[in-house]
């Protein structure tokens, strides 16, 4: 009986080792298909610490040496086309220069410090987004649309060899000047709590959504978007702000400035102007046919005139020092708030068929 239980543990060890080569072989043959420079660099990156403890390569669950048999990789032709290492723990400098095939990129949460890209010409869509990155550098990248590099630590960027790029997300980082002008394909520009006190994007002629939100800038030109539609600006440092003959634009945000005056002016598709909370003593609208709503509560205007707006429909104007209020023939006008303006003695409402609700003023205001 023992002599038949080793010939048994015998046979199941050789089965074992067998497999085993079998699999280094097959590993070895992957290893083989892939570029060797490429095949280096990602050996490189992967023999670097990882985000809790051990190497990148461990983290991956593979040997340094073997990057071709790392999940999330495609290869094609010997080269390197997708790497999808999102949410790994994987940490160090990343460097992807010379991978001339590679398409799509996401490294998206892990703790990468750093990330080079050079030589890409067929990179069209990279996610690095919630890392530590603060360094930066994606060059000769000629077909690059999507970029995402929101919540790291970035002070600056160059985007100067993307002229394709579509969509840029550079939220929560700590970029201070912005130059994105000429980009005539860009649609969509997140660059939401940074330390901006630059941004450049005149003649985007493309962008749609413009998120600059939660930064220190003090002015901004917007010439040539004829495309936008969205823009948000709170909290920022803008005193004056004209917004004019933009034909799309129909979200305007910009509460929590230091604004004393606003004028748009020419924006036919305005529905929702928002300015709360700065220091307005001057606001005016011209040309807007499709404004529907108006928040301008809390800033210091005395006069206030939206008389003729043939969609507005509800205007919030509490908390300022209202003593006229001219708000006559916007037939579709619902609900004024002018709660807390004590010195009103002025409120303009003929024409007004549909005003049911006026919050905050007592006296009789239909006439």
């Amino acid at each position: 009986m023992k002599i038949k239980r080793l010939h048994k543990n015998i046979s199941v060890m050789k089965r074992t080792v067998l497999f085993l080569a079998a699999l280094a072989t097959l590993t070895c043959g992957w290893a083989q298909n892939l570029n060797k420079k490429e095949a280096k660099a990602l050996q490189t990156y992967l023999e670097q610490p990882a985000a809790k403890g051990g190497t990148n390569a461990q983290a991956l669950g593979v040997a340094p040496n073997a990057a071709a048999a790392a999940p999330g990789i495609k290869i094609e032709n010997g080269h390197v086309t997708e790497i999808d290492w999102k949410g790994k723990d994987l940490a160090g400098s990343l460097n992807l220069s010379n991978f001339p095939a590679l398409a799509k990129l996401d490294v998206s949460n892990n703790k990468i410090v750093s990330l080079t890209i050079d030589n890409a010409p067929a990179l069209v869509e990279v996610n690095a987004a919630k890392n530590s990155i603060h360094t930066v550098t994606i060059t000769d990248a000629p077909q690059m649309q999507n970029l995402r590099l929101q919540r790291n630590r970035i002070a600056e960027f160059d985007l100067s060899t993307m002229p394709l790029l579509k969509k840029f997300n550079i939220s929560s980082n700590h970029i201070e000047a912005l130059d994105v002008s000429g980009l005539v394909n860009l649609e969509y520009l997140n660059v939401m709590s940074n330390k901006l006190v630059s941004l450049n994007v005149s003649q985007c002629q493309s962008l749609k959504n413009l998120y600059a939100a939660y930064n220190k800038i003090n002015s901004l030109t917007l010439d040539g978007l004829v495309k936008l539609e969205n823009l948000n600006v709170n909290s920022n440092q803008l005193t004056k702000f004209y917004v004019q003959d933009l034909p799309a634009l129909a979200t305007l945000l910009a509460s929590d400035n230091h604004m004393t005056d606003v004028a748009v002016k020419g924006c036919q598709a305005i529905n929702q102007i928002w300015v709360p909370y700065n220091s307005l003593t001057s606001f005016t609208v011209a040309d807007a046919p499709a404004l529907a709503f108006v928040n301008v509560e809390w800033n210091n205007l005395s006069y206030l005139n939206l008389s003729n707006l043939n969609f507005l429909q509800q205007l919030n104007a509490a908390n300022n020092q209202l003593i006229t209020l001219d708000v006559t023939f916007d037939p579709n006008l619902r609900v004024i708030n002018v709660t807390n303006n004590d010195l009103l003695n002025d409120l303009r409402t003929q024409g007004d068929t549909l005003l049911a609700h006026v919050i905050g003023y007592d006296s009789d205001w239909m006439f």
